[in-house]
C-alpha cells in the first residue's frame, strides 16, 4: 500500500508541474512579450539544471545505502 501511495504521489506531482510549466510559458509569452525561442531556451536550461540535481540526489543517497 505504501508504494501505492508513493505512485499516486509522484503522479500527482509530475501533473501538477506540468500545468504550471504551460501556465507560465503561456504567461511569459503573451503578458511579458517573450519571443517562443528564448521562452524555450529557458525551459530546456531549466530541465536540464533539474535533471542535474535530481540524478545527483538519487546517487548520492544511492551510493550511502552500501
Amino acid at each position: 500500500m505504501e508504494s501505492k501511495f508513493d505512485l499516486v504521489t509522484i503522479a500527482s506531482a509530475v501533473f501538477v508541474a506540468g500545468y504550471v510549466a504551460i501556465v507560465l510559458g503561456c504567461v511569459a509569452l503573451y503578458d511579458f512579450g517573450l519571443s517562443r525561442e528564448l521562452v524555450s531556451s529557458a525551459a530546456m536550461i531549466a530541465a536540464i539544471l533539474i535533471a542535474a540535481l535530481v540524478a545527483v540526489d538519487f546517487f548520492m543517497k544511492r551510493g550511502n545505502a552500501k
